[in-house]
């Protein structure tokens, strides 16, 4: 069985850092989207399902990255 440490220190697994840089592009398109302004209730539910699967995605970066 392996420890959270040795998780977190394998070197073949991404970084945090480049697990969280994928999501820089994603969170910059929501926030051009939202400046556009929501256009109704479907597009506020659209935009809200895009900003929760981003949130998962920079949470999962720190489960899932090793240190760098």
């Amino acid at each position: 069985m392996r420890t959270a440490a040795a998780l977190h220190f394998r070197t073949d697994r991404p970084t945090i850092e480049q697990l969280l840089d994928q999501q820089v592009d994603a969170l910059d398109g929501l926030l051009a989207e939202v400046r556009l302004g929501i256009r109704n209730q479907r597009h506020f539910d659209e935009l809200e399902e895009r900003a929760t699967a981003i949130g998962a995605d920079v949470r999962g970066a720190f489960r899932d990255g090793r240190c760098p």
